[in-house]
Formats: structure tokens, C-alpha cells, sequence
């Protein structure tokens, strides 16, 4: 099962290691794609091949002609890298998604969902913390608000 948050190396060649526990959900290999938190933080997607299929089929039932779904699809796309897992059971991520992310020596694996899919992210570590700090600052602001209406309308 695809759960947690791991702190893995990556080598000189793009090389990281994937933790065992995750490796019978995953397959012979992920699709790892660019991805854009809310935050702004650049990092990466890896999909099985059923959540990479699942998302382009949720791109398929947009309208060709809309330039902004064009436009995103092209984009994931021609970013895409198909990772297949090695002896060791590591996958090679190009370098130029790993300096669309930052990831130069270190990365965090964590664990998601996409199109109702396991997925696992890879985060430069500063940029994860970054948006984590961002997301739980935001969720207490949210809190906040949400306490002061109550409060006003008790009164």
C-alpha cells in the first residue's frame, strides 16, 4: 500500500529507490509526471500506468478546440517519463524533470491519490516543507473564520 513519507537519495544519474512496501501497487514501473502545488511549488507526480490512464481519460471528455485543455495535455505529455524499475528496484527520473522540481541530491517520497489512484509525489525537500507550511497555514486561517461566524451569530 502506497502510504508515508520517505527521504530517499538521488544519485548522479536520476537514480532513486522506491520503498519496498510500495512495490506491489506499483507494478514494473511508474509514469512520472510535472506537477504545480497550490502554493506554487514545482515537483513531480509518479502514476501507475491505471492513474496515468485514468487522468488522460479525464482530458479525453474535454473539448479539443478548448486551447487551455490543449494546452495541458501537451504539457503533461511531452514532459511524461515512463520509469520502469530496475534490478534494485529504482527508477531513472530525467534530469530536466528533476530540475523542473529542484531535486539535486535529496528527495521526499509522499504518498497521494489522483483520479481515485495511488500515487506517490517527489519533492525537494525545502519545497515540500514549503507547502506544508502554506497548506497548514491556510487550513487554520480557514478555522479561524469559520469561528469568528459562529461567534457572530450566536450573538
Amino acid at each position: 500500500m502506497i502510504v508515508g513519507r520517505y527521504q530517499v537519495a538521488v544519485d548522479a544519474q536520476g537514480r532513486l529507490i522506491v520503498p519496498s512496501g510500495w512495490h506491489p501497487d506499483l507494478g514494473d514501473g511508474v509514469v512520472v509526471i510535472r506537477d504545480l502545488s497550490a502554493s506554487g511549488e514545482h515537483f513531480l507526480t509518479a502514476l501507475t500506468a491505471q492513474a496515468f490512464n485514468s487522468m488522460i481519460d479525464d482530458f479525453a471528455h474535454n473539448p479539443s478546440t478548448d486551447k487551455r485543455y490543449a494546452d495541458a495535455s501537451r504539457s503533461i505529455l511531452q514532459y511524461a517519463c515512463n520509469c520502469r524499475f530496475d534490478q534494485k528496484r529504482r527508477i531513472s527520473v530525467d534530469s530536466d524533470n528533476l530540475s523542473y522540481a529542484g531535486i539535486t541530491g535529496n528527495a521526499v517520497l509522499t504518498a497521494n491519490i489522483r483520479s481515485n489512484n495511488p500515487v506517490f509525489e517527489i519533492w525537494e525537500p525545502s519545497a515540500l516543507d514549503r507547502n506544508n507550511k502554506a497548506f497548514d497555514e491556510r487550513q487554520l486561517q480557514e478555522a479561524l473564520e469559520r469561528n469568528a461566524e459562529e461567534v457572530r451569530q450566536m450573538q
